[in-house]
């Protein structure tokens, strides 16, 4: 009995080991997961993903702001998980638990609104982003305040300016970074998709 449980504990450790060793191998080096550059994907994708996409908003106070990308979202056929942080006490650590909760989820990106980064702050969102970071799961800035100063830990930030008629549709720009695709590192997006 004794060698049976010793096999099981050493089967279930190496089974351990290489499910971390898939996730590090999911975090490029030296770049934020789904930022391409101007490299093709190492991986052959299915460019019809679209429906089996699922994201998650972790809004900020701007709740129109916050409606208007989960109605663009709806729209584009990409199914969104919302965590808003209007009228909490705790804005930064309700958008932390957030983003965890985005990642338990296993979404396949995570678009964090408002985001500013204090010098107080600024370890627990390495923390955070980094959690991210390490499950293989692309982060997106949508108008960040103040980005963290990593830039590994984020794909892009984006800004939203839906009278520009060179804006990028938001559900595009999302589904390049979930595709790792080639994408600037800035970029103008409007979630008006009748453009």
């Amino acid at each position: 009995m004794r060698a049976i449980a010793a096999i099981r504990r050493i089967l279930g450790t190496s089974a351990c080991a290489a499910a971390a060793l898939s996730l590090a191998a999911c975090v490029p080096p030296n770049a934020a997961v789904g930022d391409a550059k101007e490299t093709e994907p190492r991986v052959e994708h299915d460019a019809n993903r679209r429906a089996d996409t699922k994201a998650g908003l972790v809004g900020s106070g701007d709740i129109a702001t916050d409606r208007l990308v989960l109605d663009a979202l709806d729209t584009g056929g990409i199914a969104t998980a919302y965590a808003s942080v209007e009228s909490v006490n705790d804005t930064t650590q309700t958008a932390q638990d957030a983003v965890l909760d985005m990642v338990a989820r296993a979404v396949d990106v995570v678009v964090v609104s408002g985001l500013a980064v204090t010098d107080e702050t600024a370890q627990s969102w390495d923390e955070v982003l980094g959690q991210a970071r390490e499950a293989g799961i692309p982060v997106a800035l949508l108008n960040p305040q103040q980005p963290p100063a990593d830039e590994t830990l984020y794909a892009v930030a984006w800004k939203v300016n839906d009278r520009a008629a060179d804006a990028t549709p938001i559900d595009e720009a999302l589904m390049t970074i979930v595709r790792d695709d080639p994408h600037e590192r800035e970029l103008m997006v409007t979630t008006n998709l009748e453009q």
